[in-house]
């Protein structure tokens, strides 16, 4: 466990989350964040390769604990990038992975319930290094310097004014 703890530990220069907004839907509610994330030339060319790489979001407070996950692939066969929340069968479609990588900068993520106006929380961001296939796996946590992306847990805020 010190080995997986030590191997997740903040990579702020690899991901950051910038801003997160509470904003109301025909839903309920979602958290619209901002942020800012680098991949390294190994996740990429995973990618490339038909790797499917999965972003995991934890939202903890206002007892709104939850997980959200989404997938990121490349289809060599009808070549494009998809990008998919774990539980919609939505799938974004991308025809380069700039244009994904773009599409990421700014992601809504559906939260169960509208949080009270006076409630925040914390919010993170990492990549699912368990999610890789399993040859990939323990390569992964020993070269952590080329897998390792988790963000710094950030508050998030109340409603936005503009909900």
């Amino acid at each position: 466990m010190v080995l997986l703890a030590g191997c997740l530990r903040d990579t702020p220069e690899r991901a950051r989350i910038v801003e997160s907004r509470v904003q109301r839907t025909v839903a309920g509610a979602s958290l619209d964040v901002t942020q800012e994330l680098r991949f390294s030339q190994t996740m990429r060319k995973a990618l490339d390769n038909g790797i499917a790489l999965r972003l995991v979001y934890r939202i903890d407070g206002c007892g709104l604990d939850q997980v959200t996950t989404l997938r990121m692939r490349y289809t060599p066969l009808n070549r494009h990038y998809e990008l998919q929340q774990d539980g919609n069968p939505a799938v974004r479609r991308f025809a380069r992975s700039g244009a994904l990588f773009a599409a990421l900068d700014r992601v809504r993520l559906p939260l169960r319930a509208l949080p009270k106006t006076d409630c925040s929380g914390t919010l993170a961001v990492a990549l699912d290094l368990t999610s890789l296939p399993t040859p990939l796996r323990f390569p992964a946590f020993l070269s952590s310097d080329q897998w390792r992306m988790v963000s710094p847990p950030v508050a998030w805020p109340s409603i936005s004014p503009r909900a």
